[in-house]
């Protein structure tokens, strides 16, 4: 028979179905819209047994997928339980530990009775106990453990000690006690790699990457074999051994979680829904951003290079066998965290939360963009107009500008052209006055010229000095009787005035110059004014010796090694240095008063004796330090450096010739003075202890 190409067949043989099955499959197909076929075991003719044909026998049905899918690991183990059923249904305590209670009474795998198949299905977990969890405590499995050995012992079973059975259950508890190798077996487990398309829709988006998401935090942190064992050893259990142990991983060990920084993380911000806020969105992205998955890839890159260490012929064998696990793990491990990598970033690609975002940031940048232009628009509207104004006023005042320059040049104009006019007609006017009052080419009769060039020199000297109005008021008195006299008055005064404004123009700028001279040299002595300090000095002497005449800008490398030198709040020039210089040179055997220091308080005449006699009561011979403090202690209220500076400027003054005294102080001091520079010239013969200061002085 054939069924219809949209619909199944189901085929029952309720000779050969368990009881419990062929009840459960009833129920289902009579629930199903497919059309069923059944046949009668008692209306057929059964061939012989060994004419049977074997074929194979798909199974279906909603339980047996679920019996399959945990023994393969398909699916969690407590998914589609009760207790999962009824904490996402929210349903109240007392139901869920009802429920707990009914898991935990669930009847037991029978291992002894499994087929050698159905037992490679198992995992370990199940091998030790039916729904144990995968992320199940140390003390869990070994209850576990404790449950299964007194169930499947050989002193139990009596099926000896190579019982296979036994032997998967203690391989179970090996594995599963020992935290590394629980580790890689857990990484072996089956797990969905897969991860959504690119172009999910936005509404699908939650659905579709919300389970994905939820599958790998299987290797988060948080679920870490290894951390358990840390929390376990950090609470006090296991004993001081294993404390310490765990302590020296703890301090040595890498985090192999999600998280940054070796920063403990105890759970993942959740996935949401279309109305969570951003920043919870922002978080959780930023914990998958930053996730360090703790797979260990160990035993299958063991697998996939077909390398047995325990089978290694020798050390180095099992070195290259291991590096090149080594190796493959790297490489797997790269691999996992590229997986991870593209499934954040097609989650955040296609999240409509962050796409939102993305939109509202794009549309706020482009409406700052447009304010911004709008602003910068009537920026430059206001510029242009208040640069149109300005230039306007501009043109406006150079238009007047150039009109009152023509006006000015034409005025100017008119008044050359008067002046010339007015020149022309006096000289005419004065011509023939002159020529009309001596006739014959002599001498006028009044005498007002002795000849025609004189005329002509106060003719021109009054052109030349004179406006135009005043050369025309002159021609009209030249039609008087007196005109000539006038004329020559005139010139007179004139002559006499352009001395005077000559002379009076020389005499302010000989005063302007004198006041330049008197402020350049006042500038000059205000800049000299600062005296030179001790080490000014010396560094001038050093600079001297370092740039000796004849090189290139000799004083201006000096002016700066002495500001260097000194650091002086005003810096010297190259002319105080020169003058500086100039005033040492010239006088070479005087001493420089601005360096020596100055005595506050004077010598009196009883001190000098004191000082006289210490002189000769401690000579030279003596140790310089010893001699000159016993010096001191005998010359009271003096110090040992002020007795060497009253010893130096005593010989120092017998050196250059100059008295030790002033003259008011009379014949007796003179004689006193005799005596002490007799005591001085002995002693300086011997004296070395100011040796290095004396030279100084004298530099």
């Amino acid at each position: 028979l054939q069924a219809p190409s949209k619909s199944k067949a189901l085929i029952h043989k309720t000779k050969s179905m368990a009881p419990e099955y062929k009840e459960r499959e009833e129920d289902n197909m009579n629930g199903a819209d497919s059309p069923i076929i059944t046949f009668n075991s008692t209306s057929l003719d059964w061939p012989a047994e060994d004419e049977l044909e074997e074929i194979e026998v798909q199974c279906a049905g909603r339980a047996y997928l679920a019996y399959e899918s945990r023994l393969l690991s398909l699916r969690d183990f407590l998914h589609g339980s009760s207790f999962h059923a009824n904490n996402a249904a929210g349903v109240d305590s007392s139901a869920a530990t009802d429920t707990a209670a009914a898991e935990e009474n669930k009847k037991e795998y029978d291992l002894l009775n499994m087929s050698e198949k159905k037992l490679d299905k198992l995992n370990y977990y199940q091998v030790l106990q039916r729904g144990l969890p995968m992320h199940s405590s140390t003390e869990d499995i070994r209850k576990a453990y404790h449950k299964a050995c007194l169930r499947y012992h050989p002193d139990k079973t009596g099926r000896g000690e190579e019982d296979a059975v036994f032997l998967l259950v203690k391989t179970a508890f090996d594995t599963l006690s020992d935290p590394m190798k629980r580790r890689s077996y857990d990484s072996t487990c089956h797990f969905d790699e897969s991860i959504p398309p690119e172009g999910v829709e936005e509404q699908d988006f939650y659905t579709v990457y919300g389970p994905v998401f939820e599958r790998n935090l299987r290797f988060a942190s948080f679920n870490d074999p290894m951390r358990n064992v840390k929390n376990e050893a950090a609470s006090g259990g296991g004993g001081g051994k294993k404390k310490g142990k765990n302590k020296k991983n703890k301090k040595g060990g890498s985090n192999n979680g999600g998280g940054k920084d070796n920063k403990k993380v105890d759970k993942c911000p959740p996935f949401g829904d279309d109305d969570t806020p951003l920043d919870q969105v922002h978080s959780f992205y930023e914990f998958w951003v930053h996730f360090e998955s703790w797979r260990d890839f160990s035993l299958k890159a063991e697998k996939s290079t077909d390398h047995d260490l325990e089978a290694a012929d020798s050390r180095d064998e099992k070195r290259w066998m291991k590096q090149e696990i080594d190796r493959k793990v790297k490489k797997m491990k790269k691999e996992e965290m590229a997986r991870v990598n593209l499934l954040v970033e097609r989650a955040m690609a296609a999240d409509p939360r962050l796409s939102r975002e993305k939109k509202r940031e794009k549309l706020e940048k482009e409406r700052q963009a447009e304010a911004k232009r709008k602003d910068e628009e009537e920026k430059a509207e206001v510029e242009r107009v208040a640069k149109e104004k300005q230039d306007a006023e501009n043109a406006k005042k150079k238009t007047e500008e150039d009109a009152k320059k023509k006006n000015a040049k034409q005025l100017k104009e008119q008044q050359k052209k008067q002046l010339r006019k007015a020149k022309q007609q006096f000289r005419k006017l004065t011509m023939a006055a002159y020529q009309a009052a001596s006739p014959n080419d002599s001498s006028d009769s009044d005498g007002v010229w002795d000849d025609m060039e004189k005329m002509n020199d106060d003719v021109e000297l009054l052109c030349e000095k004179l406006s135009a109005l005043e050369l025309d008021s002159l021609s009209e008195a030249l039609g008087g009787p007196n005109g000539l006299a006038e004329v020559r008055e005139v010139a007179i005064e004139t002559a006499a005035g352009s001395e005077r404004q000559s002379l009076l123009a020389i005499e302010a700028r000989n005063k302007s110059r004198k006041e330049d001279a008197d402020k350049q040299k006042e500038a000059k002595l205000a800049k000299t004014s600062a005296p030179w300090t001790k080490d000014e000095l010396a560094a001038l002497s050093k600079a001297i010796k370092k740039y000796p005449a004849g090189g290139a800008a000799r004083w201006d490398a000096i002016a700066s090694f002495i500001n260097n030198l000194c650091k002086q709040e005003e810096p010297r020039t190259k002319e105080e240095c020169i003058e500086k210089y100039n005033l040492i040179a010239s006088a070479p055997a005087a001493k420089d008063t601005t360096a020596a220091p100055v005595d506050d308080k004077a010598w009196t005449e009883k001190e000098d004796t004191l000082l006289q006699d210490m002189l000769r009561k401690y000579p030279a011979s003596m140790e310089k330090n010893e001699r000159w403090k016993s010096i001191a202690e005998g010359v009271p209220g003096r110090s040992k450096k002020e007795c060497v500076e009253r010893f130096k400027a005593i010989r120092e003054a017998v050196k250059t010739g100059k008295k030790a005294r002033s003259n008011e102080k009379g014949i007796k001091e003179s004689s006193k003075q005799k005596s002490q520079i007799q005591i001085i010239t002995q002693d300086s013969t011997g004296d070395s202890c100011d040796k290095d200061q004396d030279e100084s002085a004298r530099q």
